[in-house]
């Protein structure tokens, strides 16, 4: 059998999403006890933005695709979480806004944000997390440009 080789380099595209699984595994973890237990980045996107706006836009930023976008609402406002209010000027357009529980909820997502990432970036300079941030905004517009297959991810409950 051959012998692994641990210093192989892993692609970049691997790499980020280990670090996403972990961050939203820590991010889960912190916040097990919200009548909530996914969609945070949902939520904290409708909270920065003045707790409203339009449904296309959170697909748009948040790259979820319109029907997994359709399904995630019906469940935050089944929970309680958000409102929707069509446009009276294009029934096409929907606002979407946080309630009052969904502000109470969110302001406890978005401390967990801050904390997760102050312990991410522990030992990182501020210099670095800027250059970081730069990078990592640079290089997603790079592949945003590139041809590529849509993918669906499968927004199913977490196991506990």
């Amino acid at each position: 059998m051959a012998k692994e080789n641990p210093d192989i380099e892993i692609p970049v595209g691997t790499k980020m999403f280990i670090v996403s699984k972990h961050y939203y595994g820590v991010l889960s973890k912190s916040l097990e006890n919200l009548d909530t237990e996914r969609y945070f980045s949902v939520l904290y996107y409708i909270q920065n933005n003045n707790g409203c706006c339009c449904q296309q836009n959170i697909c748009d930023r948040l790259a979820i695709d319109k029907t997994a976008m359709v399904k995630i609402l019906d469940v935050l406002a089944k929970s309680g979480f958000i409102e929707r209010k069509t446009n009276p000027k294009d029934r096409r357009e929907h606002f979407i806004s946080l309630s009052e529980k969904g502000k109470k909820q969110t302001k406890e997502i978005t401390r967990a944000f801050e904390k997760l990432d102050a312990e991410m970036f522990k030992g990182v300079s501020d210099k670095d997390r800027v250059t970081f941030m730069n990078v990592l905004a640079k290089t997603s517009e790079n592949v945003k440009q590139l041809p590529a297959n849509d993918l669906f991810f499968n927004y199913k409950k977490t196991k506990k």
